[in-house]
């Protein structure tokens, strides 16, 4: 079926306000943490907002620092930090400690985003900071005071009419994102990767479900018109045993890597090698691979995101596919024609099940320019989403 239709079961999923779509990019939270020295790729904020609404996106997933603006342990507000680099980040973010004032620029990341009609769906990957405030963040009750206490600043400063959805934790409860809540979920260390790749048991699924119910049940109280949901990579089977019915969405993220025969075949080993060529080679060698069998790949990639689909119809949950689609931290090893092409592929997959809400790619964004640069092709394929 070609995207210009819908399956009928569309009828089942939530939509969002007026039924619109939107061609999603996600600067997460390097447009805080790369505006000094050598990444400095968002320091003019304007411009970059320009360059964005000019490829033809009309909204932006963000992260808003929630567990820095908000008040610490003791009551008081703080307004600077030094946040520090998170290992495998696949290139977020900056890679020294930075430091940051979320206050002071986040109303000039508002405003920018009205000033060029951009929409914001915020999220957080609660970056680690020399006070540790992530680590404050544990209960579900701990997630609604910081949202609560970011959204009310945000509305103060007249900006909450530009704000569309909260994902209230990026990929829950998967560390270091969960970084707070791991522990009381899993009962272990959030450097412990173990509890992500099995099956959970009926009292952690408990109490993962605790937060899916209470977070966004308590921010809907507050804030009626914004959209509450969470993102989730890799957790479909567990997800679907929780109570979802408080979710406006789940946000489902998918790479290619995921499928373990790709995985395999593209010798993704040698991306812990020691040394750069190790990466370098495999980032050719993936490429290779998918051209190779690019309508096998493709087919594979589009049965994962139907199968996702198809939960969220059943659910009555928002379709959103907000990242995606091609791990590699060592970009100048990548061939940016393959991941357009990758892309290309899951956005024309996304829209063929309907989803609403499309992202281009994880490399959407200025400090990836060997992506970002090619504006014409951006404006191709976010009018292809746009347009549905």
């Amino acid at each position: 079926m070609s995207h210009a239709g819908l399956p009928e079961q569309q009828a089942n999923s939530r939509r969002l306000p007026g039924n619109q779509r939107l061609a999603l990019a996600c600067w997460d939270y390097s447009w805080l943490t790369r505006r000094d020295g050598r990444a400095c790729e968002y320091r003019d904020l304007d411009r970059v907002f320009a360059e964005l609404a000019e490829r033809g996106y009309n909204a932006l997933r963000v992260d808003p620092f929630p567990h820095l603006l908000a008040r610490g342990e003791s009551g008081l507000i703080s307004d600077r930090f030094d946040v520090l680099p998170e290992g495998g980040d696949l290139r977020r973010g900056a890679r020294r400690p930075v430091q940051v004032q979320p206050r002071r620029v986040l109303p000039e990341l508002l405003r920018r985003a009205r000033d060029h009609g951009i929409q914001l769906w915020l999220s957080s990957w609660f970056v680690p900071d020399s006070q540790a405030r992530r680590s404050f963040v544990r209960r579900p009750g701990d997630y609604v005071r910081v949202w609560a206490e970011t959204l009310a600043f945000i509305e103060t400063e007249g900006f909450s009419d530009q704000i569309l959805a909260v994902d209230f934790c990026h990929e829950f409860p998967q560390a270091p994102w969960a970084h707070g809540a791991y522990r009381r979920i899993f009962n272990t260390h959030p450097l412990n990767p173990l509890p992500q790749l099995l099956n959970w048991s009926p009292s952690t699924a408990r109490r993962v479900e605790e937060y899916l119910i209470e977070v966004p049940r308590a921010l809907r109280a507050l804030h009626p018109r914004i959209q509450f949901g969470v993102s989730a990579a890799g957790q479909e089977g567990n997800l679907r045993q929780l109570d979802t019915s408080e979710l406006d969405f789940i946000d489902h993220h998918v790479w290619l890597s995921d499928d373990p025969r790709f995985r395999i075949g593209s010798a993704e080993l040698l991306r812990m090698a020691p040394t750069a060529l190790g990466e370098r080679i495999q980032g050719r060698v993936a490429a290779l691979l998918y051209r190779s069998r690019q309508s096998q790949w493709a087919e594979r990639l589009r049965k994962r995101l139907h199968e996702q689909a198809e939960f969220g119809r059943l659910r009555r949950l928002l379709p959103v596919l907000g990242e995606g689609y091609v791990r590699n931290a060592r970009e100048s090893s990548l061939d940016w024609d393959w991941v357009r092409l990758v892309s290309e592929h899951m956005v024309v997959a996304a829209l063929d099940e309907g989803v609403q809400v499309v992202n281009v790619g994880l490399h959407a964004r200025p400090h990836s320019p060997g992506f970002w640069d090619d504006a014409a092709w951006h404006r191709r394929i976010t009018a292809m989403i746009r347009e549905g």
